[in-house]
């Protein structure tokens, strides 16, 4: 089964500690340690975290020297929030419908 882009995106923000990075990446790019201090985890758990950001393509992480630096790539999450919206207002539509119904 191939993952579409939402999909991706979805299981990205499905964890709270890779929520709070997403949240800390919106303010500007952050070091692996940056990142570890802001959620105060190691560094392996931050890189398991970015792992599955980045095969999801809501972060880019490019290393110089010892440090790695990470950043959000923007539009990341737009056919998320696009799918989220559409399926917001369908149900919005839908319970409209059936409260009209019931009157």
């Amino acid at each position: 089964m191939v993952k579409s882009q939402v999909d991706e995106a979805a299981t990205a923000i499905a964890s709270a500690p890779r929520r709070a990075i997403i949240e800390r990446l919106a303010q500007g790019e952050a070091s692996m340690s940056d990142l570890a201090g802001h959620l105060g985890v190691t560094l392996p758990a931050v890189d398991k975290h970015l792992r599955v950001l980045v095969a999801a393509g809501v972060v880019t992480k490019a290393k110089s020297g010892r440090t790695t630096s990470v950043r959000l790539v923007p539009g990341s999450l737009d056919e998320l929030a696009t799918w989220a919206m559409s399926t917001r207002l369908m149900w919005g539509n839908a319970l409209d419908r059936l409260e009209e119904h019931l009157s």
